[in-house]
């Protein structure tokens, strides 16, 4: 199928322009070049590298916990603070997902509060605001992301405006973003079309109807591959319909994602669905005032696991009844025995 290449293409440094504004406004996404310096890069690509073969191995190691939220299990690394768990909803090749990534290498530190990268997340979302996932993926060949969102799906994604009361010098009303999720997606190699990129259905954030395509991107008409190269970022709103190309090739696709969202929003993250996200203390002490401010401290084991805890409260519950039950019945049994009426009038 032929796709429309749709640029939207700026160069970061500075402020949110207007052009900029109005290309995400317009999109839904913006793809900043650059917005990571080659040293970040190669830091962080080679910590992402190095830590690969632990995760892929650990997917299926206990202990291993279940997403009540997502129907889904993962493994929960104690020592690096991580969660891991394989995510193949589009088909195809692996697709294996690192959440809470930040606690496991120092390395990852440059993208708490980056400079450049907190220039337009100040624009696009309401202060206070902090991170409310944070995932390495690595998509293999063959992997396929299957298409979501667009339209008035859910509200904890909404994409709108807010109009300040107080005009500005021109007399007239500002308005600017109050976005619920923004979504960053970094690079860290080059990630041509053929490497299975993210792709977006430009316009679909604001769509009064959910897309009645099924979950193929490479089918679904309007559907646009955004191919990066090594440090660009894409910004996009979570309602925004999108999803990933396949991946064609053997390199296996390495990016970081981060999102966005207002203080009081939960976490999007499956192993801690609308708590908060889960900082080691190592990690927080290493961090500056300025990057604590967009994550919540760090957590004791009980509260890192709230639906743990829930689901082991509920089993006990469940099997408590269980037995309960088995009693009733066999109380039953007991007084459906034949007896006289006599009998029964006497209690006897």
């Amino acid at each position: 199928m032929n796709h429309l290449a749709v640029t939207c293409l700026c160069s970061a440094g500075g402020d949110m322009d207007d052009l900029e504004r109005y290309q995400f406004d317009l999109n839904g996404f913006l793809h900043v070049k650059g917005i990571l310096d080659p040293r970040e890069v190669t830091k962080a690509l080679s910590a992402m590298e190095t830590l690969e073969q632990r995760f892929v191995a650990a997917i299926n190691a206990h202990p291993k916990y279940h997403s009540l939220q997502f129907r889904m299990d993962y493994h929960y690394d104690a020592e690096l603070g991580t969660s891991a768990y394989e995510a193949n909803h589009g088909g195809g090749g692996p697709q294996y997902v690192v959440d809470d990534f930040l606690n496991a290498d120092p390395a990852f530190d440059l993208f708490v509060g980056h400079p450049r990268t907190m220039e337009y997340i100040r624009e696009l979302t309401e202060a206070p605001f902090r991170i409310v996932s944070s995932e390495l993926r690595y998509r293999h060949r063959g992997n396929i992301t299957g298409t979501h969102m667009g339209g008035p799906i859910d509200r904890r994604n909404r994409y709108t405006f807010v109009t300040d009361p107080s005009p500005n010098r021109g007399g007239n009303a500002r308005r600017h973003f109050d976005l619920l999720a923004v979504r960053v997606l970094y690079a860290l190699h080059d990630v041509p079309v053929e490497n299975g990129p993210l792709c977006v259905v430009p316009g679909s954030h604001k769509a009064n109807f959910q897309s009645p395509y099924g979950g193929d991107p490479v089918q679904e008409p309007g559907m646009v591959p955004l191919p990066m190269e090594a440090g660009d970022a894409l910004f996009f709103t979570e309602n925004l319909r999108h999803g990933g190309f396949p991946n064609l090739v053997d390199r296996v696709r390495k990016t970081v994602h981060l999102c966005f969202a207002p203080a009081w929003v939960g976490s999007q993250s499956p192993a801690h669905w609308n708590g908060d996200v889960f900082v080691t203390q190592s990690a927080w002490t290493r961090y500056s005032d300025e990057q604590r401010a967009l994550l919540p401290p760090p957590m004791s084991p009980s509260e890192r696991h709230p639906e743990q805890l829930s689901l082991k409260r509920l089993t006990a519950e469940m099997a408590e009844l269980t037995r309960e039950n088995q009693k009733l019945k066999e109380a039953l049994a007991r007084n459906t025995r034949p007896t006289s009426m006599l009998q029964r009038l006497l209690g006897r």
